[in-house]
């Protein structure tokens, strides 16, 4: 037996024993579309909501100012609501939840609110945010758990705020009064555009009743109770070395100022699957060393790459990852084995897709 069977034999044997490789589960594409009804096409879909138990897909279609109802199969089922400011119409939609009696809560971001809508899609009732921007939200005990951003809802800032941390989380009443935040000191910073980025959160909440604010720009998950108590944190292992969010240039012009900034993506979207892991959408390579000059013939890149994470909730170990496409935005399950996922083609199409994993 020469040397370079043994080591492979070796190595096979180590990693058997050890378990060090994490897999990467095999994926089979079952249907996806770009376009739908007459010649229409998405614009900016901001997030997407799964109800299992009526077999419908929603978007938030934030560029088109409405949500958009699939069927399992990718059919077109329902356009809600157009751009404006009346009840069920909207300006920059960009979170979902569905409701336990089947009816669905929509945040209409830059008109402050958020819509009610019944199970058949009608119109109940709209919910004022007043000074709290939601962008994002978890209906749970007759309070709204809210983020200030998610998706295509932008920064929200306070330039004129001197404090080195803002919330993660706001708890809102029933009638969008606030009752408490919830923030941490782990990234204290006094730009008010850095600070925003840095705790800049996605939401989830477990089976356990356990709120889970994985961070946009920096490497860590938090974990919160419903009260608004700090259970714990951790991170995960990333392919790169992540930056983080710095100034590189600041001007001011007519009143104005404009920033330019450079940090790493490290998520853009977190669920918790039907068995009750928590799924992490993560950037797969640096943001930061893609946007670094490059010679022309390699100025159209490829979308980025991107996997989900499958971390188990109790011991908070990678179990496995998840190959999905570049440049994916925001995903949801079907049920235990299959999710859909909305990603930008390197042709910047917009596809919505439905895989078996």
């Amino acid at each position: 037996m020469d040397l370079k069977t043994r080591l492979v034999i070796f190595l096979s044997i180590f990693i058997f024993l050890t378990g060090i490789i994490v897999s990467e589960d095999p994926i089979k594409t079952v249907w996806s579309i770009s376009s739908f009804g007459e010649d229409d096409f998405f614009h900016q879909p901001s997030d997407i909501e799964v109800d299992p138990h009526r077999s419908m897909i929603y978007i938030a279609d934030s560029g088109n100012h409405r949500v958009l109802v699939f069927d399992f199969q990718g059919k077109l089922i329902k356009i809600i609501g157009r751009e404006g400011q009346g009840p069920a119409e909207f300006s920059n939609p960009t979170g979902l939840y569905i409701l336990e009696d089947g009816g669905l809560a929509v945040a209409d971001v830059d008109n402050n609110r958020i819509q009610i809508f019944d199970k058949t899609w009608e119109f109940v009732k709209s919910i004022k945010t007043k000074d709290i921007q939601v962008a994002d939200m978890v209906f749970k005990d007759d309070k709204i758990f809210t983020v200030l951003s998610f998706g295509y809802s932008g920064f929200s800032l306070d330039m004129r705020s001197e404090k080195n941390t803002q919330s993660l989380v706001n708890i809102l009443d029933n009638q969008g009064d606030l009752l408490q935040s919830i923030s941490v000191d782990d990234y204290p910073e006094s730009h008010p555009f850095l600070r925003a980025i840095k705790h800049r959160v996605c939401l989830v909440l477990s089976k356990e009743g356990k709120l889970y604010t994985p961070h946009f720009a920096m490497n860590v998950i938090h974990i919160f109770s419903l009260e608004g108590r700090k259970l714990g944190e951790f991170d995960r292992s990333l392919p790169f070395r992540p930056g983080a969010p710095k100034i590189v240039r600041q001007t001011s012009k007519d009143g104005a100022t404009f920033m330019m900034t450079t940090y790493d993506y490290i998520t853009r979207d977190a669920r918790i699957g039907p068995e009750g892991n928590l799924y992490l959408l993560t950037f797969a390579e640096s943001t930061m060393e893609r946007q670094k000059p490059r010679k022309d013939e390699e100025k159209k890149l490829a979308p980025v790459h991107m996997r989900i994470d499958v971390i188990d909730t109790k011991t908070h170990e990678l179990l496995r990852h998840i190959q999905i496409d570049g440049d994916t935005r925001v995903f949801s399950f079907l049920n235990e084995n299959q999710m859909v996922y909305v990603y930008i083609d390197s042709e910047g199409e917009v596809i919505l897709k439905c895989i078996q994993y």
